[in-house]
């Protein structure tokens, strides 16, 4: 018995042993590291740098957060601490105020998120420092959801270290704002501190982050109950730190679809919730039915059902679907008053759209989409993400990706795609910032994705020009001219707008010539076609080639030139978006003066890539030039490895308007 009992105490040591030997717990340094707040006030090291290795203006020499959680009264709040600090190279005062101005946003809406502890320091290169005074700072709307902390940080100059700090309050624990990583300007280091809470967790996903990120996670005891198994002990501090150093600036040239789609940032969605810990489901369907439940758009058509029916009740005598929607569409779009505000949801009374008082987009949209349905039509809410906004993720389920709603509806095979609050606009003519990719639809019972491809959203100008040219240089003829798309809405605003025919052509076409005559001038809206506009007008241009003893100098991109490639750099690392897909089509005739000759040309050349392409055909002769010019882009986004085909496309048509012809005085 008693060897036995021995062996039973032996064997209960045994068990302790990896407890008490190899149960690791990490240090408690990480908890002190992330209290980032401390370094605040600190002397910047950084004063006396020289200057650094790149020519950038400002760089962020330390971009931090610190995030945790607490039970208050308010719930479970998420507090997410920031601090950042810039310092100024430049001594341009436009460049220095622009790392000065400080934008801080928050989603005011429901009182999910406030500022707190905001406070901010000037530091001179001498170690001097200066206070900003936060009664300076603006508190402005941005839209119905978020608003936004500015303002300018005092004493500016070059050489100067920029250091603020804030506190970002969340009610929303769902989902976390983003982390962003990289900026316009090198971010020197960046570091993340989550400190979860035992009773949740977060999927993290990564965006745009091509460079070494390092990850660690940290499990901290913070007990000093002694390690036997007979007391319980409490969790240790779990923590998770993202770091990197020595971020690249972003790069940030023209025609890019958002900043927001390019830069590296973390992304931070729940995934686990309660104790013990429970893993959820983050998808599409709980986004959709959490529309549902919010603020459903189609409970919003019930509450307004004798409205709809009213304002609908003068347009059902219309039997072709296409034109009734077309009514229906111009009835909201002519008489509403956009308020500028972008949402998603329509909270206001939508009996104010009808009477033409300031609405927001989700108001006059709901009011189109309750009308055609009303009116057989098969129609459904289209939220998108608008282009500054950035494009959707669909690898990261939120509502809070969704800034618009615009109307999506089904007339046989035929899809539309409609943003009555666009002002001067038609079924599938929606703006350039709604022209962003895809859009989530919500049906009654489920939803889909849809691809926003709008067929009236582009740039379409045929032209035709038939002149003479006199001995003088002076040019004067007939143009003409069909135009669709953008354009054709730019003229129908500009005729609501009470300009005349010459000022709107002039503006079109002849922007660059402000001594040109027009006359008989001809603007024609289409009546069974609203976006299709024709365009009639003489012209005559004073001095337009240059005149010499041994001849003229012509231009021969009268009308249709690109005088700047958009396209200036050689190499580019991020995807092209174009504004919209584009035709433009310049047919010219022009007679020569007597006495001068042209030397013979015939011909046809192209430049092209899948999706764009630059075409040119000559049949000039001695006495007349015959020529035409085209460029056809079907499509708006082309990847980086397309950008030197299509810099070609652009650097050829700036050629062309660049060029001059000599037409030669006969001798």
């Amino acid at each position: 018995m008693f060897h036995q009992t021995v062996k039973l105490a032996l064997l209960s040591t045994l068990w302790l042993l990896p407890a008490l030997g190899y149960a690791q717990f990490d240090s408690d340094e990480i908890l002190q590291e992330r209290m980032i707040f401390e370094k605040f006030g600190s002397l910047p090291a950084e004063l006396s740098e020289s200057a650094p290795g790149h020519n950038a203006p400002y760089e962020f020499l330390l971009r931090e957060a610190s995030v945790e959680f607490d039970e208050t009264d308010r719930g479970i709040v998420a507090y997410i601490h920031y601090l950042n600090r810039i310092k100024i190279y430049s001594d341009d005062p436009i460049e220095q105020t622009e790392a000065a101005l400080i934008g801080i946003p928050y989603y005011a809406s429901d009182n999910i998120e406030r500022v707190t502890n905001l406070e901010g320091l000037t530091w001179k290169p001498n170690g001097q420092f200066y206070r900003l005074n936060v009664d300076d700072t603006r508190n402005v709307e941005l839209n119905s959801r978020y608003r936004l902390i500015e303002f300018e940080m005092p004493e500016i100059e070059e050489g100067v270290i920029l250091e603020y700090k804030y506190t970002l309050e969340r009610r929303y624990i769902e989902e976390l704002p983003d982390f962003y990583l990289s900026d316009r300007v090198p971010v020197r280091e960046t570091a993340l501190y989550l400190k979860n809470a035992n009773y949740l967790r977060f999927d993290v996903i990564e965006q745009n982050v091509d460079f070494e990120l390092s990850y660690q996670e940290f499990n901290v005891d913070t007990s000093s109950i002694p390690f036997v198994f007979t007391y319980e002990r409490p969790d240790p501090v779990n923590v998770e730190v993202w770091k990197v150093t020595d971020i690249p600036a972003i790069n940030t040239t023209s025609y890019i679809s958002s900043i927001d789609d390019v830069r590296a940032k973390l992304k931070f969605q729940i995934s686990e919730f309660g104790l013990p810990r429970q893993p959820l489901d983050n998808s599409w369907e709980l986004v959709a039915a959490q529309m549902r439940r919010n603020s459903n758009p189609f409970d919003r058509l019930e509450e307004n059902k004798a409205l709809i029916d009213e304002l609908t009740e003068p347009y059902l005598s219309v039997q072709n679907l296409q034109e009734l929607q077309d009514s229906i569409f111009h009835f909201v779009n002519s008489n509403m008053q956009f308020d500028g505000v972008h949402s998603i949801y329509a909270e206001g009374d939508l009996g104010r759209v009808a009477k033409g008082e300031p609405a927001d987009q989700a108001e006059i949209n709901t009011l189109l989409m309750g009308m055609l349905r009303k009116a057989g039509i098969d129609a459904y809410p289209l939220f998108i993400s608008g282009r500054q906004f950035g494009r959707i993720n669909r690898s990261y389920p939120s509502l809070f990706q969704f800034n618009r709603m615009l109307v999506f509806s089904e007339i046989g095979e035929e899809t539309f795609i409609m943003d009555a609050s666009y002002s001067h606009s038609l079924p599938n003519l929606i703006s350039v910032d709604a022209y962003n990719e895809q859009g989530f639809l919500l049906l009654e019972n489920t939803f889909d994705w849809v691809e926003i491809l709008p067929e009236k959203s582009r740039f379409n100008l045929d032209i035709e020009i038939e002149a003479d040219l006199d001995i003088n240089g002076s040019l004067a003829g007939v143009l003409k001219a069909e135009v669709s798309g953008y354009p054709s809405r730019e003229i129908r605003r500009s005729i609501a707008g009470g300009e005349t025919n010459s000022e709107i052509i002039k503006k079109i076409f002849l922007d660059v010539y402000p001594d040109v005559d027009l006359s008989e001038t001809e603007i024609t809206v289409q009546n069974e076609n609203r976006d299709l506009i024709t365009i009639q007008a003489d012209f005559a241009i004073s001095n337009y080639a240059v005149s010499f003893s041994e001849g003229l100098e012509y231009k021969p991109m009268m009308v249709g030139y690109l005088y700047q490639n958009p396209f200036e750099t050689t190499n580019r690392r991020v995807p092209i978006t174009l504004d919209a897909p584009e035709t433009l089509f310049v047919k010219y005739r022009v007679n020569l003066p007597d006495g001068t000759s042209s030397e013979e040309l015939q011909g046809e050349q192209s430049t092209e890539l899948p999706g764009a392409k630059l075409m040119e055909e000559y049949d000039v002769t001695q006495k007349q030039l015959n020529y035409s010019f085209g460029v056809d882009i079907d499509r708006k986004q082309f990847s980086a490895q397309d950008y030197a085909q299509l810099r070609r496309i652009y650097e050829r048509w700036v050629g062309l308007s660049n060029e001059v012809w000599f037409i030669e005085t006969d001798r």
